[in-house]
């Protein structure tokens, strides 16, 4: 199966990750979003996942919001891990 273009997957990814929003599609970018995100690298870093550790050599926590059932907004993060070894 030949790859998706960088540009060409923007859109699907975003879409499968906002399918699978536990708050019932009430996910939403505040409007500085891009700069709020945390970069993390990994020398040795594993996370356990379906009960199998899985190397992560690189994390990236984004921050979205929500609106709870009692009206509050609440920050959270969505956290994504590049699994692999980082292109070594």
């Amino acid at each position: 199966m030949p790859a998706i273009p960088r540009p060409a997957m923007h859109a699907p990814l975003g879409t499968a990750i906002c399918d699978r929003d536990p708050y019932k599609n009430m996910m939403e970018l505040e409007d500085n979003w891009a700069v709020e995100i945390e970069e993390d690298a990994y020398e040795v870093g594993f996370w356990n996942f379906k009960g199998r550790d899985l190397r992560i050599r690189k994390a990236i926590r984004i921050p979205y919001t929500y609106v709870d059932a009692l009206g509050n907004r609440v920050k959270e993060y969505l956290l994504i891990g590049f699994e692999g070894s980082g292109g070594d």
